[in-house]
């Protein structure tokens, strides 16, 4: 009698922790996705930054009468050519 108690005992503490070891594996996936969407918030924060201060440059490049140059009139510099 007092075996098969023990053994059912024993039984309910393996399957606790199996249980916590789940939750484990389950806290650190949790944590790794976590940092993962903490590091995409930084760079969409920071293409957010960028575009506001591109419109911002732009808008005060309009204000002293400049304008974007049209594709046509876009040249290039070789600056390695000797």
């Amino acid at each position: 009698m007092w075996i098969a108690s023990f053994t059912l005992l024993l039984a309910g503490v393996v399957a606790v922790n199996v249980a916590v070891l789940r939750a484990n594996v389950a806290v650190n996936k949790l944590d790794q996705q976590q940092v993962e969407l903490q590091a995409q918030n930084q760079a969409l924060a920071s293409q957010v930054s960028s575009s506001i201060a591109s419109i911002r440059i732009e808008q005060a490049a309009r204000r002293f009468g400049l304008v974007p140059a049209a594709a046509s009139d876009t040249r290039y510099i070789d600056l390695n050519r000797k």
